[in-house]
């Protein structure tokens, strides 16, 4: 079935689609809350967007408990803090089944999410809709219950090298990771693209987050006279980076572009005015988004943070929508019943059209090219067909 968006605040909810699990333990008489869990970094260096993925799960629940719920149950968000660690990934998980949650909507660090899918998997499938974490492992197990919203980094790491060298005209670039399981994806798949088209990686290394100076790197970096230098780790480190960067003068022999973790107003946050002439490739954002639901969605988390929707809290939105949609479709809470509705429905959210295929994931994401100007993330070009044209 596909969904028009006419906003989860009304028509959404007023789908109740009629049974296809009939013989479900589940009951719409039940007393017991619709648990859904939500796992992310709510503590340690990249707690930002961590909490705006919970922040918009609270009020996706807030806003079906308003409209009568799920299957006529109040939702409850039951929170993992997993703080982009694997093991402690693997606790939060744990911990939220043990809670019995019917399903979980979050995740941003692939390198938590991946192992957190291994233990839902354990637990009879309970399913995963990943708002964030874009390695290609995270779809590529086979696992039934888990789906991304978010791009590929096999996705994004080609087009962020095809932006650099067809629009921007970079033919030597330098490219750097931190380690992690999104990064250094990433940066792989970047340079071999670059590679493949001609261009020359001039430097290729990892540093190693969570430091106060970077000088050292970002002057390596330097000394192998690229056109373009893309960093694809997290903006914690992207910000101390970018500071430097301008400090060294650097901003005036090369061009600094983050990779899709760069996208968040934290980066803004930390790096401050440094962060002026970068580039960074992302599909929507708040800043792009439109329509009635978008409208309804920010208002109400406005209302409820005092702040504007985040990157990730638009994916979220829609992961909650989904779930919702899902467990009305199978009037079910059982995990195979959600999993099968999943991959049946179609739903045109807030961040476009979501249809997943069968390994979990969606239809390639169109990537928009955006330029910090005045502290503000501004969309410049898209890519259509294959080559970027400007935004509109």
């Amino acid at each position: 079935m596909r969904v028009s968006r006419l906003g989860v605040f009304g028509a959404v909810l007023a789908l109740a689609v009629t049974a296809c699990g009939a013989n479900s333990s589940s009951s719409n008489n039940s007393s017991e809350p619709i648990k859904i869990g939500v796992t992310g970094p709510f503590s340690g260096n990249y707690a930002a967007p961590g909490i705006d993925i919970q922040n918009a799960a609270k009020v996706m629940a807030d806003q079906f408990n308003k409209s009568g719920g799920i299957m006529g149950r109040k939702v409850q968000i039951v929170p993992g803090d997993d703080q982009c660690d694997a093991q402690v990934g693997v606790q939060a998980a744990e911990n939220l089944v043990s809670q019995k949650v019917v399903a979980f909507a979050g995740g941003y660090c692939s390198g938590a999410s991946i192992p957190e899918t291994d233990v839902l998997k354990k637990h009879g499938g309970i399913p995963f809709l990943g708002v964030a974490s874009s390695n290609p492992k995270l779809t590529e197990q086979g696992y039934p219950n888990v789906f991304r919203i978010v791009i590929r980094d096999d996705q994004e790491g080609p087009q962020d090298a095809s932006f650099l060298m067809d629009q921007l005209k970079a033919k030597k670039i330098s490219i750097l990771h931190d380690n992690s399981t999104y990064a250094k994806a990433l940066a792989e798949f970047a340079r071999d693209k670059a590679t493949k088209s001609g261009g020359t990686v001039t430097y290729y290394d990892a540093l190693t987050p969570g430091q106060k100076d970077y000088t050292s790197a970002i002057t390596r970096v330097a000394s192998t006279n690229p056109d373009a230098f893309l960093f694809t780790g997290y903006y914690a480190e992207a910000a101390t980076l970018l500071k430097e960067y301008k400090d060294l003068g650097l901003d005036k022999k090369f061009i600094f572009m983050g990779g899709g973790g760069n996208f968040d107003p934290a980066l803004l946050t930390a790096a401050g005015t440094s962060a002026n002439g970068m580039y960074v490739l992302f599909p929507v954002g708040p800043e792009t988004a439109k329509g009635k639901e978008f409208d309804d969605f920010k208002a109400a988390y406005t209302k409820s943070t005092g702040k504007d929707p985040a990157t990730y809290s638009i994916y979220e939105h829609d992961a909650m929508v989904l779930t919702k949609m899902a467990i009305e479709k199978a009037n079910s809470t059982k995990p195979a019943d959600i999993n099968k509705a999943l991959h049946e429905l179609s739903y045109d959210g807030i961040t476009g059209p979501i249809k997943f295929d069968s390994k979990g994931d969606r239809q390639e994401l169109t990537e928009i090219a955006f330029q910090v100007t005045d502290n503000k993330f501004v969309p410049l070009f898209k890519s259509q067909k294959g080559q970027w044209v400007k935004f509109s």
